[in-house]
Order: C-alpha cells, then sequence, then structure tokens
C-alpha cells in the first residue's frame, strides 16, 4: 500500500493517481482481514466489526474537506469464515468507494448507510448512499467499471450469492431533503461453516 501511494503522488496523470488509490484501498480492506486473523485465527469474523473499520480507511483515503461524509453501520454481528470475509471486505470496500467517488461525489452533505442482516444460514448486505442514482440506462452485466466488474466476480463466484444495484428512492418520511434519492446494493448470499473453508 505504501509503494502504491508513492507512485500516485509522484503521477501526473488523474486517472492513473485515481486508480492507484483504488488499489490501495483494496489492499487495507484484505489488510483488515488478516489483522483479524493474526488476533485469532481459529474463530469466524465479526463482518460488522470489519466494515466499520473499513469505512474508516475509505474516509480517510478519499478525504474531502469541503464535504461532510456520513457513513452508518447497522445490524447484528455476524460472523464468516475467512474465505468470505476476505470476498466481504472487498465488495464492501468497492461499494464504498463508488458511493464516494461516483454517487455522492457532488453532494456537500453525503451518507451512505450499511444494514446487516443474519438470516441464519444465509447473510445480507444493504449499503445505500443518499446520491443522484444510477443512469437510466445502467445495466450491471454492461458496465465498463472495475469495481462493479470486481464486485459481481467476489458475490456469484466467491461468496456465490446474489447482487442487485438499482436506483432507490429515499424513506418518505425522512426529513432532510438530501434523502430525494440514491443507489441501493443489496448483497445476498449463503454463509459458510469454518469446516468448509478449511477443506479449502
Amino acid at each position: 500500500a505504501a509503494l502504491l501511494r508513492m507512485q500516485s503522488r509522484r503521477s501526473q496523470n488523474d486517472e492513473a493517481r485515481q486508480n492507484l488509490n483504488d488499489a490501495v484501498n483494496r489492499v487495507l480492506s484484505v489488510s483488515v482481514i488478516h489483522e483479524f486473523l493474526s488476533q485469532d485465527g481459529h474463530h469466524p469474523i465479526n463482518i460488522k466489526d470489519v466494515c466499520k473499520r473499513i469505512a474508516t480507511q475509505v474516509q480517510q483515503v478519499t478525504n474531502n474537506p469541503d464535504q461532510v461524509i456520513d457513513i452508518q453501520i447497522s445490524g447484528p454481528n455476524t460472523r464468516l469464515p475467512a474465505s468470505q470475509a476476505t470476498a466481504t471486505a472487498l465488495v464492501v470496500n468497492e461499494l464504498l468507494l463508488n458511493a464516494l467517488e461516483h454517487g455522492i461525489r457532488d453532494r456537500q452533505d453525503g451518507r451512505v448507510t450499511i444494514s446487516l442482516t443474519d438470516l441464519g444460514d444465509h447473510a445480507q448486505l444493504v449499503i445505500q448512499d443518499n446520491g443522484s442514482g444510477l443512469p437510466a440506462n445502467f445495466a450491471l452485466a454492461d458496465s465498463p467499471s472495475l469495481g462493479l466488474q470486481i464486485i459481481r466476480t467476489l458475490v456469484t463466484d466467491d461468496l456465490k450469492g446474489q447482487l442487485v444495484i438499482e436506483s432507490a428512492k429515499a424513506d418518505p418520511d425522512e426529513i432532510s431533503p438530501a434523502q430525494i434519492s440514491g443507489t441501493r446494493a443489496v448483497i445476498k448470499f449463503p454463509k459458510r461453516s469454518m469446516a468448509a473453508d478449511k477443506m479449502d
């Protein structure tokens, strides 16, 4: 991550600099899982704690002094084996980067919510921002975005789950005008046992 940061600072190309910064975030999101494993590698990892750490990292890297960003995380403690926790961490990282760099980039007050649901044999994450929503012709399968391609691969291949990304209207009871619309990503996948994880 430090080497990538050095390359980013030396780059004269804005797109290259952004790509390097995104790579830094991906490295750091994996490092969060390794930190948890180093503390206790014999137990499932609390993905809610992982989300909190990643949210803090993403805010630090994409810090804009002219923008106030509020990232809220709700739901129960949900524990996953290491391989699923790593894939989930990367998915959360990519979705947060998308929200901050695209969804709420032009808003002075940005808000992102991460909602966790433990469904017993399944887990569900819902990540929503209060940005401008998706383009009218948006199709996930046709998107050229590397971040979205990474998300699709992780959810469908690694987590064996389902992914929906859509524009979403805010709660009609929401008082703040900032919550007019936004983008919502819903990820649902079966939880694996520690024994199955070790077999891989």
